[in-house]
């Protein structure tokens, strides 16, 4: 049995934040167990995330965890229920949903036969957090998504992606969208694509949060969303053609931390501020604004928001709840929710 206080789990791990959230937990006085996903533990991109994680002496662990397949999931949840059940992990302290990708080089599906941004933004995490629940640890855990302003139509900053005043649509829909992206509209198509998927996660928070409140057991658990702002890294847009990654991310790198220094909570921020503010989200119980047991809550930055007015609509919360189910072939009783 580890000698910590619990299990700490961030997926999404090579990329720009969740090295910059690997760096704070190394250098935190937080005495968890860390489990840090990767895609492939063999590919080039881990090792930085290593070096990162062997220079604090914390207990850790890398796994692979690939999102655009379901089977993946299911793989790394059992894992870890069975080593938080024999007692080889702590129940999970804090469980970070940093992975997410972004394309704009058209739609692509993934190998379970979903829109591959809705699966790996969305529909993964679902089935992932829902095997998870067992394992959270039932005083103090904490769900933490990593959200996005553009979920929200209404947000100034969306101005330029003319995403629809109500996004929703049937989820069988969402999973298989039956149109394909227009002739030149690859670009628009995925920024729309990605602030959906950011929306149907904020919906899940609420409708999560809302059935493990009624679950005595689980009661004490917080679901969260935390809205990290514009972090430009290659990370993300992985398919994206180099010619426009590089420079964009160079020029990013300069500007970014002269506008947070203007404004902390605004339209670019840097990895390490957006690090700190998540590991807040996971860890701070002390806080006046968020308290013990902080409740569904979007947190834009270090600030308490309110969200999108769609993706407070309860019905449509819980309509792309029981659609999820479906999709992913689960059933409640086999959950912690039962």
């Amino acid at each position: 049995m580890t000698d910590t206080l619990g299990t700490f789990i961030v997926t999404g791990a090579t990329g720009g934040l969740g090295r910059a959230i690997a760096q704070q937990f190394v250098q935190s006085y937080h005495p968890y167990t860390g489990i840090f996903t990767v895609r492939h533990t063999q590919s080039s991109n881990v090792e930085p995330l290593h070096n990162i994680l062997r220079s604090g002496g914390k207990q850790y662990f890398t796994r692979e965890l690939e999102l655009g397949s379901l089977f993946s999931v299911r793989k790394f949840a059992a894992e870890i229920n069975v080593q938080v059940a024999s007692g080889a992990l702590k129940p999970i302290r804090a469980l970070v949903l940093n992975a997410g990708y972004q394309s704009h080089l058209g739609q692509r599906f993934t190998k379970d036969g979903y829109e591959a941004t809705f699966q790996v933004n969305y529909l993964a995490n679902f089935l992932l957090v829902l095997l998870l629940l067992e394992s959270m640890d039932k005083e103090n855990g904490r769900v933490i998504f990593i959200s996005s302003w553009t979920h929200d139509p209404a947000n100034p900053y969306n101005r330029g992606l003319k995403l629809k005043k109500t996004m929703w649509r049937p989820v069988p829909d969402l999973a298989r969208p039956a149109q394909a992206d227009g002739k030149g509209m690859a670009n628009q198509a995925g920024m729309r694509r990605y602030a959906e998927s950011k929306l149907w996660l904020m919906m899940f928070m609420y409708e999560l949060q809302r059935r493990i409140d009624f679950t005595h057991l689980l009661s004490n658990i917080s679901v969260l969303s935390v809205d990290p702002g514009g972090i430009f890294t290659t990370d993300i847009m992985r398919d994206n053609l180099w010619v426009f990654r590089v420079p964009l991310r160079k020029m990013f790198q300069v500007l970014t931390p002269c506008v947070q220094h203007l404004s902390p909570n605004g339209y670019l921020r840097t990895a390490e501020k957006s690090a700190r503010d998540i590991m807040n989200a996971c860890f701070t119980y002390d806080n006046l604004i968020l308290g013990k047991y902080p409740k569904a809550l979007y947190i834009n930055g270090s600030a308490v928001k309110q969200s999108s007015m769609e993706s407070r609509d309860q019905q449509k919360q819980q309509l792309l709840w029981e659609g999820s189910l479906k999709l992913v072939d689960l059933d409640l009783s086999d959950t912690a929710l039962a």
